[in-house]
């Protein structure tokens, strides 16, 4: 009687318990999965467009020196091409699945003089992240959103100092 009753410790009345639970559980857990995984990935499109800010300014710092004065070695079209090179590595995506494509809408190259010297500016702004696997969870946190467009616009700043003296041409 012992050994019987260690082999089947649950009653007649708690048995299908463990199905309900689970059931009851299970699309809680498949939901709370499905939200890791995508603002895992919101994150990690967060984290890509703000290096590739930070690499268009690394290369818009640098410096030449022409003999006569030290100018910057790139303009703003080959800022851009660098931050657009960095987004093509990535596989960065718009919002109707087409590569990302860096424009004077969301892409600005600007620079300042300082009393410490040239501060250059390199940003990316409106650059949409669509979640895949909870496409209308966006809604959940407000804002203000067009009927249909469920996508996050992310933006990044870098602001660096420049090597340079004189500002670069257009």
């Amino acid at each position: 009687m012992f050994l019987t009753r260690l082999s089947n410790p649950k009653s007649r009345r708690e048995k299908g318990n463990i199905t309900i639970e689970m059931a009851l559980v299970m699309p809680l857990f498949l939901f709370l999965m499905a939200g890791i995984i995508d603002l895992g990935l919101l994150f990690w499109e967060k984290h890509v467009i703000t290096n590739a800010t930070r690499e268009g300014a690394r290369a818009a710092a640098k410096a030449k020196d022409t003999g006569t004065a030290v100018v910057a070695q790139l303009t703003k079209t080959q800022v851009r091409q660098v931050v657009q090179d960095y987004v093509n590595q990535f596989n960065l995506k718009a919002l109707d699945g087409s590569p990302l494509v860096l424009s004077d809408a969301n892409f600005s190259y600007s620079w300042e003089t300082t009393p410490s010297g040239q501060v250059l500016h390199v940003s990316l702004t409106q650059i949409p992240y669509k979640m895949m696997l909870l496409p209308n969870f966006s809604t959940f946190f407000g804002g203000t959103r067009t009927p249909g467009d469920e996508a996050f616009y992310l933006t990044a700043q870098t602001s660096m100092a420049a090597e340079w003296n004189n500002p670069p041409s257009p």
